[in-house]
């Protein structure tokens, strides 16, 4: 079976759906824009749908053309992550490998890693993936990534792989001079009128501040929403409120004082971290040789996930939280 489009035609949607302008995405292929608007109705006519519209001053792609810009994208990235691959392979050179991260885009752990794996397995080099943050487990699946860290319960799809590395309390965050800093334990029970900020805590099933906090006594009136956790951390440090995190997160704003930490229950609550990679990668493939390199590194490095995020032994076990 032969497809019916070419990489040109892709690329071509790719650019559209990022720029909007057939102008600027035939200078982005270094095409002409009559060559560029050809490509367009090459493809529609022998797909038989229309792929983009005017829409305004720009163009839309249509379902139909995001749909087909999706499965470019994914595509395309796994050409080029392949090209690299044999490129590095014929000049013996390193072999890049993507790393994701769930919900936290805080990578103070990052330079001692590549300290270890620079000498664990040299000719691995490692780049980060934004997309994971939100989307860890979809971004093995789709190829955007080859090795997420996530949190939570291990997962249960036997298309995935997953190893411990280590356990980590789930906290109150607060300025050191808060309040409720004096607290022995933050939540729902006495957090009263202040204000909460809750991020989007999507990557995982079971870390939602709800479920965690448990239901509050009264609601919530100053409930805030916030784009990202590095922004509630900052809102926090300025005592503008309090918020619950993963202790690994606040690590370093922890480390010099600027917030502290109370538990959330008075026994504590914990959620465990994992290393996933796609279960049909080989056993000597450069995903799994990155994760045997986390692993080794998170339990065995006085400078690594298992002791300076989690703080050692000791912790409670991670709930059987419910999905949301």
């Amino acid at each position: 079976m032969i497809p019916r489009l070419a990489l040109h035609h892709l690329t071509l949607l790719s650019a559209l759906g990022e720029t909007g302008s057939m102008t600027a995405s035939a200078t982005r292929l270094g095409v002409t824009q009559s060559a560029a608007s050809h490509r367009l109705r090459e493809a529609e006519r022998r797909l038989g749908v229309v792929l983009a519209r005017r829409a305004e001053n720009r163009i839309e792609l249509t379902p139909e053309g995001e749909r087909l810009r999706h499965l470019g994208e994914t595509f395309l990235g796994e050409l080029f992550r392949l090209e690299q691959d044999l490129e590095a392979s014929a000049k013996d050179a390193r072999i890049l490998v993507r790393l994701g991260q769930a919900t936290y885009s805080r990578y103070h752990w990052f330079p001692a890693f590549l300290e270890y794996l620079d000498t664990a397995d040299p000719k691995l080099s490692v780049d980060l993936s934004s997309r994971a943050t939100a989307h860890p487990l979809a971004s093995l699946l789709d190829g955007s990534v080859d090795v997420s860290l996530v949190f939570g319960r291990e997962p249960a799809l036997a298309s995935l792989r997953a190893v411990k590395l280590g356990t980590d309390p789930i906290v109150a965050v607060l300025a050191h001079n808060h309040p409720l800093a004096a607290e022995p334990f933050v939540n729902s029970e006495n957090m009263g009128d202040e204000r909460f900020f809750v991020y989007p805590l999507t990557a995982e099933p079971g870390f939602d501040w709800t479920t965690l906090l448990g239901a509050p006594t009264q609601p919530f009136r100053r409930l805030t929403p916030m784009p990202t956790p590095e922004a509630v951390i900052d809102l926090v440090r300025a005592k503008f409120g309090v918020a619950i995190f993963s202790k690994w997160a606040i690590e370093p704003e922890l480390a010099d004082g600027t917030l502290v930490s109370r538990p959330i229950a008075e026994g504590g609550v914990s959620l465990d971290w994992w290393c996933v990679r796609r279960a049909s990668d080989p056993q000597d493939s450069p995903a799994a040789r990155l994760s045997s390199a986390l692993t080794a590194w998170s339990h065995q490095s006085d400078r690594a996930l298992s002791t300076l995020a989690f703080g050692g032994t000791g912790q409670s076990a991670a709930p059987d939280l419910k999905k949301t």
